[in-house]
């Protein structure tokens, strides 16, 4: 099959042929039809990630196919069923893992890191429990729910109790993530939901998607937000880029026991220290979602709560894809299509 590997020592993409392993145990082998391109896998080029990837792999994390073939242990799934694939893929025996937080456990994989995504025809899923069912859903469309809708979602869970009627919510990077997150609080809160963008594009189609205000990120920006949410600050902050700048923002207009929540992979900081945030504001990191939680995403997706915009790309033009993501020319979520 053909996938778009990365090896020792290379920053590029490599496309060349591949075996395909077929599933035993409870393995369930998917033919991908989508697998997004995420400014994670940037990151993963660009060497921030080179203490946990394992070399050579194929990249992908964000994955929906058909089934193609399963183990004889695994059930409840037929041959060319569609499906979408969580995200992290634990141990399933750890603490985090029966607690169900399956994507922070510490021996755990994750497809186009630590083994072999979905940059390809065909990926191998561990575990039956990693594949949640589409149903009606076209997997092409769903791809983006495997990674960026079911981030967003445990954002919107995690900071969820601060925001009754009368909140605000801040939204910063109002990308893929970003955007799920606005239709999520819309759906799920009564809160007001101010978008934060370097571009104007994105900060239009976050508007579309529910956004009660729009501001363009920039020295001004601080003081508008403020301003928004009444003066008092917001009672949480998205963060959905994680640069220093976003991070300083994100703290800058956090309110009162108002909660950051940072899912960024950017590489930025923040000062912690008792003067530096509003007082009893908390900083919290997320990482992905659980896999109920991808349960729940598909099952608002299925009813219509959740929508969208990706552009394609074929498999030969995943350098492309890359290079449109990474110089802010993709308006959604760019996926490639097979």
């Amino acid at each position: 099959m053909r996938a778009a590997r990365l090896h020792e020592g290379e920053r590029d993409l490599r496309l060349e042929n591949v075996p395909v392993r077929q599933p035993r145990g409870d393995q369930v082998l998917v033919r991908v039809v989508g697998a997004g391109v995420c400014h994670s896998d940037l990151h993963v080029l660009d060497g921030l990630f080179d203490d946990f990837v394992r070399l050579p792999v194929t990249m992908g994390h964000e994955i929906a196919g058909r089934v193609e073939a399963i183990g004889p242990d695994a059930r409840d799934l037929e041959v060319g069923e569609p499906v979408v694939v969580m995200v992290g893929w634990g141990c399933g025996h750890c603490d985090l893992c029966v607690s169900g937080h399956e994507q922070i456990c510490p021996r755990g994989d994750e497809a186009g890191a630590t083994v072999d995504g979905g940059f390809a025809e065909f990926v191998l899923v561990p575990h039956r429990r990693h594949i949640v069912p589409l149903g009606s859903l076209e997997p092409l469309d769903a791809t983006p729910l495997g990674c960026a809708a079911v981030s967003a979602y445990a954002a919107i869970k995690r900071v969820r109790p601060r925001l009754t009627g009368g909140s605000t919510l801040v939204v910063i990077g109002a990308g893929g993530l970003g955007q799920y997150a606005i239709q999520l609080a819309r759906a799920l809160t009564g809160a007001t939901v101010v978008a934060v963008d370097l571009l104007d594009a994105r900060l239009a189609q976050a508007r579309e998607r529910g956004a009660d205000h729009a501001v363009l990120a920039g020295s001004q920006a601080a003081e508008e937000i403020v301003a928004l949410a009444g003066g008092r600050g917001a009672d949480a902050v998205l963060d959905f880029v994680g640069t220093d700048d976003s991070l300083a923002l994100a703290g800058g207009v956090v309110g009162p026991r108002g909660l950051v929540a940072l899912l960024g992979l950017a590489g930025g900081t923040i000062p912690f220290g008792f003067y530096s945030l509003a007082p009893e504001a908390s900083l919290t990191t997320v990482v992905a979602g659980t896999i109920q939680d991808l349960h729940e995403v598909v099952g608002l997706a299925q009813a219509g709560r959740l929508s969208a915009q990706i552009e394609t790309y074929p498999l030969e033009r995943i350098g492309q894809a890359l290079a449109d993501l990474r110089a802010g020319r993709v308006a959604g979520r760019a996926v490639v299509a097979l």
